[in-house]
């Protein structure tokens, strides 16, 4: 179980440390106006072409450490909308605040969120994220409160930064199906496609180790841009990580991703990989996508099973596939 950091310094800190994550990914700085004409704030606001975002790190007047997030490349003096914020009390517990920081029992911090998501429109609220956020979900030590909370990623991680984008984009899709009231609520999707927002675990799913499930989504992600500039067609869906499907829309390679190599975690994504593939015609080639390859036993009944194991490696905050193209070529 995390617990809440109340303490002042400490917070003030972390706080200093969350917003230099993003200096190296800031290519300039834009003045804006946040908020709608008439209630709005001049800003100036730091923008990263390369993850796509903005971000205004503030002060409010009322306690708190004010992290606002936006979607696209702003015009200079434009009024624009926020689509998320992450923002810390400057001290103790304030739960109007979705954001937090908490401690784990191995020392790390985690940036966190209770998913209060404003927007100032009907509908959109922590009820909607409880919903259909999917992501890595902890029960926090909140004072006297035990809390479930989204766990956006650690504070000293290389890959905190494109896990709170990863974040945002999610929140802005989440926000978007609301206001459109459509039947993307459902999570009923025709066309084949890779989605982030099925990224991740629902609410109710909070039994998995946290040690390194914040680098899921991220994974995921980086593996279906890695298929795709094959020139394959990547879906993804409420039971597959990812998947392959050929011109007429079968499966015809179905991806699990693990982040842990314990052998409860490999064998969780087998029986994932078998039992979800059961409704699957003709059978996909089944590939296991995990930090390291397992010892030989193991990796022999996995081969006796017809799973593949596709080992991933880190460069820098990116996921690579080095055995990839072999197994493409392979099957």
């Amino acid at each position: 179980m995390l617990k809440i950091i109340q303490d002042e310094a400490a917070i003030r800190k972390y706080q200093r440390q969350f917003i230099r994550s993003f200096k190296p990914f800031v290519d300039e700085k834009i003045t804006v106006h946040l908020g709608h004409p008439g209630a709005s704030t001049e800003a100036k606001v730091l923008w990263s072409s390369r993850l796509g975002i903005w971000l205004y790190p503030g002060k409010t007047e009322e306690g708190r450490y004010w992290n606002a997030f936006g979607i696209g490349k702003p015009k200079i003096r434009a009024h624009i909308p926020i689509t998320c914020e992450i923002n810390f009390p400057m001290s103790g517990i304030d739960r109007r605040i979705g954001g937090a920081l908490a401690k784990d029992r191995k020392g790390r911090i985690f940036v966190v969120h209770r998913g209060r998501i404003g927007g100032g429109k009907k509908g959109i609220g922590k009820s909607l994220f409880a919903d259909h956020y999917r992501g890595v979900w902890e029960i926090m030590e909140d004072g006297e409160e035990e809390t479930t909370v989204a766990l956006i990623g650690v504070l000293n991680s290389p890959r905190l930064v494109r896990q709170v984008a990863q974040y945002i984009y999610k929140i802005d899709r989440i926000k978007e199906t609301a206001s459109k009231r459509s039947s993307q609520m459902e999570m009923k999707f025709e066309a084949i496609t890779f989605r982030e927002t099925l990224v991740g675990e629902r609410y109710c799913d909070l039994e998995k180790d946290k040690d390194s499930e914040c680098d899921h989504g991220l994974v995921v992600k980086d593996l279906a841009d890695c298929l795709r500039h094959r020139g394959m067609k990547v879906g993804n869906d409420g039971f597959h990580d990812l998947f392959l499907a050929n011109t007429v829309g079968e499966m015809t390679t179905v991806f699990q991703i693990k982040t842990h190599c314990t052998p409860l975690s490999l064998h969780a994504g087998a029986a994932q990989l078998l039992l979800n593939s059961l409704r699957c015609t003709p059978p996909p080639r089944l590939m296991l996508v995990i930090p390291e390859k397992p010892d030989s036993a193991l990796e022999g009944k996995l081969k006796n099973l017809n799973i593949d194991i596709l080992p991933y490696t880190w460069d820098n905050d990116q996921a690579q596939f080095p055995g990839l193209q072999a197994l493409l070529e392979g099957g």
